[in-house]
């Protein structure tokens, strides 16, 4: 998941407005004055905690155009994915012309299945996305399965993979064959930079939301610098392997499911604009908006990737450990070492920087929702920042940074996010008999759906073949939270004990604000 920091502005006033509407209805004391207050998950029933949410959701100002969603769609899918996938999806299928086909097939799926997003969006128009989708469709497990997967896999993965792109690229300068980098030298510079980040999304929201606004054209100019190597190339009669065609290709079950996670990496974030549906002007620009901005999307990343086959051959492309490096130094010489690392580095730090900044108020905001632990969701008192959200979020980050290796994060991102994307098709197709009549301001054929939704059971599935082990644990993760609901949100599992564990909760919130000024 790319820079995502604009989809959750709003949700600062969403957890502020929940919080005040606990306070008023009496579930939380206040802790201005004696800084103690219930940490019990304020709604124990699903009516309340909808209810709460709905009520803060309402709140938000309409204010995005068509412009805003196209820049924010736009904007969230294109970052470190385009460094870092491409030689990887060469190296599944073969061939430079079968991954262009890739490329542009994964283009073609998250298309259909961001409009069938948009009818969602349009006929369930909150903000939250695959939340409020799977809430009003499902109830309260799904919809918190979600929430705690997000929090703890899709974002600290997304993050530990963008930090560890930035990594080999800040580092390529002084590294290569004969030169290699020591052991863990990049999982290293990931840790130092996930704890820089950190310390200034707690310290300063609007620090924070600089830096990634001033990177995001960092991001843009990298993108627009690779095209014109490739303009440059092609104009000097540099084809690489691409006059080949579709020679060498080979195309397994496994090899083309893994192809399409590497470019689907790439594509991640086309769901953003959802995320704000309650906030545009009019619902009916959604479609609108998903339609223009991931065509253009598709076109970017195709002249990337012809720009670094025009200057690369299939060898040299797979085996690069930095393909944007590589190209730009084999056009410009000894400056392309220098220039290309510095802008790929800055546009993966502004990504990271995005998601975490996004991820720790999408966090915060669910705890004090009722869907987290209320310890989730402490609001530092002199910096006003979602203090202890960022701390999870750095330690789980900094745990798949150290602990995983990069693909097998691709792989471990992929299974979970296209899994509750495929969730959300059932959702659209449950919607459609069970509640015909709901008002639906944008309608997509049944079949476009039942696509998407077989595609996801495809990338969901074929990773059991091949790497079983690894699959079965991101399943496992998911089963093993399942309980989770039943003891934290329902209270179902823990029955008697439910007053004891109230006060060990209220004993571990009020010990994070004694020592960290957070309430």
């Amino acid at each position: 998941m790319e820079d995502t920091s604009d989809v959750t502005d709003a949700l600062i006033e969403h957890a502020d407005s929940d919080n005040a509407d606990l306070q008023s209805d009496g579930g939380v004391q206040s802790p201005v004055d004696d800084r103690k207050f219930s940490v019990s998950y304020v709604a124990h029933g699903e009516d309340s905690l909808a209810g709460s949410s709905m009520r803060s959701l309402s709140k938000l100002k309409k204010e995005l155009g068509l412009l805003s969603a196209v820049s924010l769609i736009a904007g969230t899918i294109i970052g470190s994915g385009i460094f870092l996938t491409p030689n990887g999806i060469v190296h599944h299928v073969g061939s430079d012309a079968m991954a262009l086909v890739v490329w542009v097939l994964a283009g073609i799926v998250v298309v259909m299945a961001s409009l069938c997003y948009a009818e969602l969006g349009t006929a369930i128009p909150l903000s939250g996305g695959e939340y409020a989708y799977l809430r009003h469709a499902f109830g309260g497990l799904p919809a918190f399965l979600y929430c705690w997967t997000s929090t703890m896999v899709v974002r600290p993965v997304s993050s530990g993979i963008i930090l560890l792109t930035f990594a080999r690229y800040v580092s390529s300068p002084f590294f290569d064959e004969s030169c290699p980098a020591p052991p863990y030298t990049f999982k290293l510079i990931a840790v130092a930079c996930v704890v820089f980040l950190t310390t200034v999304g707690c310290l300063s929201a609007k620090w924070s939301s600089n830096v990634t606004s001033l990177l995001l054209a960092v991001k843009l100019l990298a993108i627009a610098f690779l095209i014109v190597l490739g303009v440059v190339a092609l104009s000097q009669g540099k084809y690489g392997d691409l006059p080949k065609g579709f020679q060498n290709t080979t195309l397994g079950f496994g090899s083309l499911a893994f192809a399409f996670y590497d470019s689907l990496w790439a594509y991640d974030g086309w769901n953003n604009a959802n995320y704000v549906t309650g906030e545009l002007k009019d619902p009916k620009l959604l479609p609108v908006a998903l339609v223009i901005a991931i065509p253009l999307v598709i076109l970017c990343y195709l002249c990337v990737n012809i720009a670094y086959m025009s200057i690369l051959p299939v060898a040299t492309f797979v085996s690069s450990k930095a393909i944007a490096v590589d190209a730009s130094h084999d056009i410009i010489g000894y400056p392309g070492l220098v220039i290309m690392p510095l802008l790929v580095a800055a546009s993966c730090l502004g990504a990271a920087n995005g998601t975490l900044f996004s991820g720790a108020r999408v966090s915060a905001a669910s705890a004090r929702r009722g869907d987290l632990p209320r310890a989730f969701g402490l609001i530092h008192d002199t910096y006003c920042t979602p203090f202890t959200a960022y701390l999870v979020q750095c330690l789980v980050t900094i745990f798949y940074i150290v602990a995983v290796d990069i693909n097998s994060l691709i792989l471990f991102f992929s299974f979970v996010a296209w899994l509750f994307y495929g969730s959300s098709m059932v959702v659209l197709i449950v919607l459609r008999r069970r509640e015909p009549d709901l008002p639906r301001m944008f309608k997509v054929p049944l079949a476009l759906p039942v696509i998407v939704l077989l595609f996801a059971v495809f990338l969901v599935v074929t990773p059991f073949y091949q790497y079983p082990v690894k699959s079965a644990s991101a399943l496992a993760f998911l089963i093993l939270s399942v309980p989770l609901y039943f003891i934290f949100v329902t209270r179902q599992l823990i029955g008697q004990c439910s007053q004891n564990f109230d006060k060990a909760s209220d004993w571990t919130v009020r010990s994070l604000q004694y020592f960290m000024d957070v309430s």
